[in-house]
C-alpha cells in the first residue's frame, strides 16, 4: 500500500471531492484521480462511488479511512516523539554506577536531572565495575561512573569525584583506639573482601602488592558481594574490612564501627565517567555528562 496514494484517498474524503481535495494539496485533479485508482487496484476493491462531482465512500472506503486515520495520527505522534526525544524533552537515559558512586553519588545527581528534566526516565543499573563495563561494551547502557579506572581504548575515560579506602573494626575491637593501620598489620587477622571485580577490591591488594604483603588463604574469611554485607560481618565479629570511606559515615557517626586510615598515606581513589568511544549518546545523556562534570 502506497502511503502517498492513502493520504491523497483520505484527503479526497475529508475534503468531499476531488476538487477541493486537489485545492488543499496544491495537485491537479487527474493526480488524485489517478493516485485513488492506483490504491483501488492495488487493493482490488472500490473504495470510492463517483457520483458526477461528489464522492461517497464504499463500505470498503469508510473501513479504510477508519484506519487511514489511525494511521495518519499514529505517524505524527512518531514525529512528535522523536522530536521531543531530540529535543531532550523525554525519552530514557540509560545509566549505570559501580557500587560506591552508584549509591553515594549517582542518587543525588539523578534527583537534581530528574527536577530539570521530569519527563526523563533515568534507568539507573548499580553493580560492580566489571560488570557496568560489561553493559556498556554491550551498548546495554549509554554512560556509567565507577570506581575503578578502565584500560580499555574502547572507551571515554573522564576522571571525577574521589574517594578514600578506610580499615573498619567495630568499637570493641583492639584497634578501635589506634589512629592508623599499617599494611603489614592486615595480614595477621580475619579478614573480610568485596567480591572480585569490585574496584575497591582491586585498589585494596594494589596497595598491598607496592607494599609485599600477602593475605594469607586461611585470613580470608569470606567474600562479599556488597558493603551492607561487608558492614554487617564486620560488626558480627567475623574481622575486618577495606571499605569506601562514603559508605560508613552513618556507623562511624552513631559510634558503632571505627575508621581508620593506613599508615603508609590515605588510599585515595578517583571515580570515572565513561562510555563507549565513538558512541553518540542521546540528547538526555548528553546533558546528564554535563551535569556530571559540572559537580566536580
Amino acid at each position: 500500500m502506497n502511503m502517498r496514494h492513502l493520504e491523497i484517498f483520505l484527503r479526497v474524503i475529508e475534503q468531499g471531492g476531488f476538487t477541493k481535495a486537489a485545492l488543499a494539496m496544491r495537485l491537479t485533479q487527474p493526480t488524485l484521480s489517478a493516485a485513488v485508482r492506483q490504491l483501488e487496484e492495488s487493493l482490488e476493491t472500490q473504495l470510492l462511488n463517483r457520483l458526477g462531482r461528489e464522492v461517497v465512500p464504499t463500505t470498503a472506503g469508510r473501513l479504510l479511512c477508519g484506519y487511514a486515520r489511525r494511521i495518519f495520527a499514529l505517524r505524527q505522534e512518531a514525529l512528535s516523539e522523536l522530536q521531543a526525544l531530540q529535543a531532550g524533552e523525554q525519552g530514557q537515559l540509560l545509566l549505570g554506577g559501580s557500587t560506591i558512586p552508584g549509591t553515594y553519588i549517582l542518587p543525588q545527581l539523578v534527583a537534581g536531572f530528574s527536577r530539570d528534566f521530569p519527563q526523563i526516565k533515568v534507568n539507573l543499573r548499580l553493580a560492580a565495575t566489571e560488570t557496568i563495563v560489561s553493559a556498556l561494551r554491550e551498548q546495554l547502557l549509554e554512560l556509567a561512573l565507577v570506581g575503578g579506572a578502565v584500560d580499555d581504548r574502547r572507551f571515554d575515560v573522564i576522571p571525577c569525584f574521589g574517594d578514600e579506602l578506610v580499615v573498619i573494626v567495630p568499637l570493641g575491637h583492639p584497634w578501635a583506639g589506634y589512629e592508623n593501620i599499617s599494611e603489614k598489620e592486615l595480614a595477621d587477622v580475619p579478614m573480610l573482601l568485596r567480591e572480585r571485580g569490585s574496584a575497591s577490591r582491586r585498589a585494596f591488594e594494589l596497595r598491598l602488592t607496592e607494599h609485599g604483603v600477602d593475605i594469607p588463604a586461611e585470613r580470608l574469611i569470606a567474600e562479599v558481594g556488597g558493603n551492607e554485607a561487608l558492614k554487617q560481618g564486620v560488626l558480627a565479629g567475623l574481622g575486618v574490612a577495606v571499605i569506601s570511606k562514603l559508605a560508613v559515615v552513618g556507623e562511624v557517626n552513631r559510634r558503632e564501627l571505627v575508621a581508620l586510615p593506613f599508615a603508609a598515606g590515605p588510599l585515595r581513589r578517583s571515580f570515572y565517567l565513561i562510555q563507549v568511544k565513538g558512541f553518540k549518546l542521546s540528547v538526555a545523556a548528553e546533558r546528564f555528562k554535563a551535569l556530571v562534570l559540572s559537580r566536580f
